[in-house]
């Protein structure tokens, strides 16, 4: 995703546009991962120096409810960033590799009329959901991870 069309999701979510969150968003879509907010903050400083952990959850967490970023959750209970490279609005889930990170997008059908049939058997009002579909991607299962 360019920087340009970077800024104009910012702008269009009332976000200013400020190098921080450029810098996080571009290291995101460049490197095709998913990475801790700890990694993302070593990787920034030198380029942005003092930045403090609790800015960058901030970031990170304004770059998620924008749709630039999607939360990613590890087997080890560690949350994660990865750039979501959906087209926006379009109704998707992610595939995350437990070797290396990466994280793709698949489009996914979540029918209507399994929609009702769980609300029919919960009383619950379904507003969205969430899925994430785990395994290893082709460079990790041939490098033999």
């Amino acid at each position: 995703m360019s920087p340009e069309s970077v800024a104009e999701t910012l702008r269009n979510q009332g976000l200013k546009v400020t190098p921080r969150r450029l810098a996080a968003a571009r290291l995101l879509f460049e490197s095709g991962r998913a990475m801790t907010p700890e990694e993302v903050r070593e990787r920034l400083r030198p380029a942005l120096g003092r930045l403090g952990l609790p800015t960058t959850y901030r970031i990170l967490d304004e770059l998620a409810g924008t749709g630039l970023l999607t939360r990613v959750e590890r087997d080890d209970r560690v949350l994660s960033y990865a750039a979501c490279r959906a087209e926006p609005g379009r109704h998707h889930h992610h595939l995350v590799c437990t070797g290396c990170g990466r994280v793709e997008v698949v489009g996914c059908a979540f029918p209507a009329s399994q929609r009702r049939d769980i609300e029919r058997r919960t009383g619950f009002r379904v507003t969205g959901h969430r899925m994430q579909v785990e395994g290893l991607c082709g460079d990790c299962r041939r490098r033999g991870r």
